[in-house]
């Protein structure tokens, strides 16, 4: 490693000092840092940062970009991917799995909204669907995801990405219509905000440019990716939760 170190630092030095100096120099670098790259086996990026078909769009007034139909499919295979995040942990982690989605779309070029779908649980049920395990129902009441456009036919048809319930982008109308499978006629409340609102009240917003809110995000997401390992890994959750309001209790005491 010294060795190939000496011999880079030579390479760059006798680049500089060619005719054409310091652009010479910055070319010399760049290309020595691509093999870099590729020594330690990491594949340099050549797909587009923003999809081709992305175009600014309104929805309920705010901006969100839209995308053609294959590039939300492909959109939400690229979030399914990231296995950090638990999208099998159905008793909690909404919020948390939609602020970093919206983050990593963000830096794609995808300016995605969140969609807060909710019910009043005084007056109908809880949303609905079912449980990874195939025998349960995870039951929310409340439930987050983010939300492109989808030009079709010229029209922008909303769309939701959310791999924690289903296998591909849906239309908005498809993702409220899976949560109210059990109750057709449950008032669901659907409120469509920026992707910086973290929580359905609006209490926190939280710019994506606040590096300690987004580490402390993807803490919890590992938090949940641990839980959601162990079979018991929800009832152990709403235990501790248990405790830790038993806690504030006391204190509150």
């Amino acid at each position: 490693m010294k060795g190939l170190l000496v011999l880079l630092f030579s390479l760059n030095a006798s680049v500089a000092s060619a005719n054409d100096g310091l652009h010479s120099f910055v070319k010399g670098l760049d290309t020595t840092l691509k093999y870099v790259n590729r020594a330690d086996s990491r594949p340099c990026e050549n797909e587009p940062l923003t999809p081709a078909s992305s175009q600014s769009a309104k929805y309920q007034g705010k901006a969100v970009t839209a995308l053609s139909e294959s590039d939300a499919q492909a959109l939400f295979r690229e979030m399914q991917s990231h296995t950090e995040i638990p999208f099998d942990f159905a008793i909690a982690g909404c919020e948390e799995r939609a602020h970093e989605m919206s983050r990593l779309m963000l830096l794609k070029g995808v300016r995605p909204l969140k969609m807060f779908a909710s019910v009043d649980e005084n007056k109908s049920p809880r949303l609905e669907v079912p449980h990874p395990n195939g025998k349960d129902k995870r039951r929310w009441k409340f439930h987050v995801a983010p939300l492109v456009m989808v030009r079709i036919n010229g029209k922008d048809v909303p769309y939701i990405i959310d791999p924690s319930m289903e296998k591909k982008a849906v239309p908005l109308q498809e993702w409220k219509k899976h949560m109210t499978l059990h109750d057709p006629k449950i008032p669901v409340m659907m409120d469509a905000t920026i992707a910086e609102q973290y929580d359905i009240s609006g209490r926190y917003v939280r710019p994506f440019s606040d590096e300690s809110w987004n580490r402390a995000n993807q803490e919890k997401l590992k938090e949940f990716k641990e839980y959601s390992k162990d079979p018991d890994g929800e009832n152990n959750y709403l235990f501790q939760m248990q405790r830790d309001l038993e806690r504030m209790d006391m204190m509150d005491n």
